[in-house]
């Protein structure tokens, strides 16, 4: 058992699917996990194999598993922008809201990182778009450091909180005003976004904008 459990294990690393299925034909638990919790489906995931992670559905594989920092194979999936896997994850009943150690959701996850698609998909599945994590960081905050427009205009339509503030008090129009990004700040005020709403120490987005786009955000945001 132990031996088919760590051939299941490293074979849900390096894309082995034949030996994926002999380690579950021998007796591999489909649910072990090494001393961190990582399961051979959180890692399958995380690493794209896609014919892994149905077959391991198929023999039972727990898709909520959490390893010792509670990250999820949907979490490891949305992370790297496999859409497909986030289907599958979902459609087998995944938990679109499950948020590890720190609060971060596979929604935060996808919105930095610029995965429109699977964000779209979340949307769709029903996923809470105004969670925040341990710092009180949004997705749609996260998407305006990603600068990423389509994944803003998403949130929006999706009904996040444009003028929410993290444990600084920082909001989404802020850390637009800080990465410079003209036609975001511009789409956020005309959608709502608040510029006279200050942080913890009384700034106002004004006051995030670096030197060199002052020029074209301080009329904005004055």
């Amino acid at each position: 058992m132990a031996d088919s459990n760590n051939t299941l294990w490293e074979a849900s690393a390096t894309g082995d699917y034949g030996a994926v299925i002999n380690a579950i034909k021998t007796g591999a638990d489909v649910n072990y996990a090494d001393k961190d919790g990582r399961t051979a489906l959180i890692r399958a995931a995380k690493r794209g194999y896609f014919d892994i992670v149905s077959f391991m559905i198929d023999n039972n594989a727990n898709v909520n598993s959490k390893d010792r920092l509670e990250k999820t194979a949907l979490m490891a999936a949305a992370k790297k922008g496999r859409i497909d896997i986030c289907r599958l994850l979902i459609a087998c009943k995944a938990d679109i809201n499950a948020a590890d150690y720190k609060g971060r959701t596979a929604l935060m996850r996808a919105a930095l990182l610029g995965h429109d698609d699977v964000v779209e998909l979340l949307i769709k599945k029903g996923v809470n778009v105004n969670a925040s994590d341990e710092m009180g960081r949004t997705a749609l905050m996260e998407a305006c450091l990603s600068g990423n427009r389509t994944i803003i205009n998403m949130l929006m339509l999706a009904q996040a909180d444009i003028n929410a503030q993290d444990v600084k008090g920082c909001t989404a129009l802020m850390k637009a005003a800080y990465s410079g990004y003209l036609e975001m700040v511009e789409f956020l005020l005309n959608n709502g976004a608040d510029k006279t709403v200050r942080d913890n120490q009384e700034n106002t987005a004004l006051h995030y904008v670096r030197q060199e786009c002052l020029a074209d955000l301080e009329s904005l945001l004055k």
